[in-house]
């Protein structure tokens, strides 16, 4: 089973950043991992290492005044990651797993006015193939529905949200539902929870991975919860399947045109 994980991380050097992320990786079969909200200009080889270990290439677009920032690892002892886009709203690019399957995968950390998402939207939609499976994950920094959100002002479909739906419905994006905590966010000091990270999958990438599911762990380390999406029928060992066949099938005329 192949998992990947989405998170903000609210900062990449972080002890408690390194200790929680390799926990999760050790124990779960990880292959990518999206972090945003880095919160550093620079990631080196030794910082990945502390990260994640050595087996693990890396992307990354800088933060801006210690803001922002996102980071991609991929095991490249079991997967390829090929960029597409990057900027500082999102990293795109081609997973490519063993069998040569390819993916679409963007992860997202959106701008917080409309005038900034609506780039992200744009940029999302121009690079997202319709025949490709396509995974989307990150930091929407939006909510679209009173039921995502307790506490604070009351929920109001806005312009924001609007848009986001429209993207959804533009792009054959469906969410995913999920296990866990009901919502990624807190702030502690206002007591407001929100539904803000997601993870969205087109109908290609449903069809080929019909068991895929996605948790939302503790939140540790950070305001976010990880997102852990598990894609059941996307392994590393699928290309070397077998089938056997027995002399004894011969015996059988019905199974002559089969064999």
């Amino acid at each position: 089973m192949t998992s990947i994980i989405f998170w903000n991380c609210r900062g990449a050097r972080k002890k408690q950043t390194e200790h929680f992320l390799r926990s999760i990786v050790g124990g779960s079969e990880v292959m990518f991992v999206g972090l945003v909200e880095t919160m550093v200009d620079e990631i080196s080889r030794k910082d990945v290492n502390a990260l994640v270990g050595p087996c693990w290439d890396f992307a990354h677009f800088p933060a801006s005044w210690r803001s922002d920032g996102l980071l991609v690892l991929w095991r490249n002892d079991k997967i390829q990651f090929e960029m597409v886009r990057m900027f500082d709203q999102a990293l795109v690019g081609h997973l490519v797993f063993p069998n040569c399957e390819k993916w679409c995968l963007a992860v997202v950390y959106a701008g917080k006015d409309y005038h900034t998402r609506r780039g992200l939207w744009e940029v999302l939609s121009s690079c997202i193939d319709a025949e490709l499976p396509v995974i989307v994950g990150g930091d929407f920094n939006c909510c679209l529905d009173q039921s995502e959100k307790k506490g604070g002002r009351r929920f109001g479909f806005s312009i924001v949200s609007q848009e986001m739906v429209a993207l959804l419905i533009d792009n054959d994006l469906h969410d995913l539902g999920f296990t866990g905590l009901k919502y990624t966010w807190s702030n502690n000091n206002s007591k407001i929870w929100v539904w803000l990270d997601r993870v969205l999958m087109n109908s290609v990438g449903i069809q080929l991975a019909p068991l895929v599911s996605v948790r939302h762990l503790l939140c540790v380390a950070s305001d976010h919860c990880p997102l852990l999406l598990r894609l059941a029928n996307v392994t590393p060992n699928s290309c070397c399947r077998r089938i056997r066949f027995e002399d004894t099938w011969r015996t059988y005329p019905a199974a002559w045109k089969l064999v």
